[in-house]
């Protein structure tokens, strides 16, 4: 009867041990899908405020040339020819140029995001797998325990010869 309780407890035990570290690893991939989710909404939060700022670039641009204009006309400098053309022309292109980059910034941060969101998945689908690697060898692990009981002499002897005494193995004292 005694053996029979221990094997019990033994794979009980070592069943609640795996059913845990398979919630754990449920519950970490389940995390890190959630992380994703986020980095996954700061990725289109990141593309829609590139957008706004590019537009709104885009209309300070317009009107610092509606400006430039104006003032080149309250001076009575014709707009669509010479140097006066030529600022307006560089004012155009120079806050083009700034909206491409706003842009461009944008997507590089979306991107990252998404990068991110992805490594994310990966690694619950990592802390899953681990958490299904190390239930298994739980309940290997016992199985095997009780395997080399079942299979273990039911006694052994425990007394060392003279000869094993001098066995560097097991120490030179004689009066072990």
């Amino acid at each position: 009867m005694g053996m029979t309780a221990a094997v019990g407890t033994v794979a009980v035990g070592a069943g609640v041990s795996a059913y845990s570290k398979m919630q754990a690893g449920t519950t970490q991939q389940r995390m890190f899908e959630r992380n994703a989710e986020f980095a996954r909404m700061q990725a289109t939060d990141a593309t829609a405020r590139g957008e706004a700022n590019e537009k709104l670039s885009n209309r300070n641009m317009e009107q610092i040339i509606g400006g430039q204009r104006v003032s080149f006309a309250a001076q009575h400098i014709d707009v669509n020819t010479g140097s006066a053309m030529d600022v307006v022309a560089d004012t155009a292109y120079l806050g083009k140029l700034d909206a491409i980059t706003i842009k461009n910034n944008a997507v590089k941060e979306a991107y990252g995001y998404t990068v991110q969101a992805a490594d994310y998945v990966q690694q619950g689908k990592y802390a899953k797998q681990t958490a299904t690697n190390s239930a298994v060898n739980t309940i290997l692990g016992a199985a095997g325990n009780l395997a080399l009981a079942a299979y273990k002499p039911a006694s052994t002897p425990t007394t060392k010869t003279p000869a094993a005494r001098a066995d560097p193995y097991y120490g030179d004292s004689a009066t072990e």
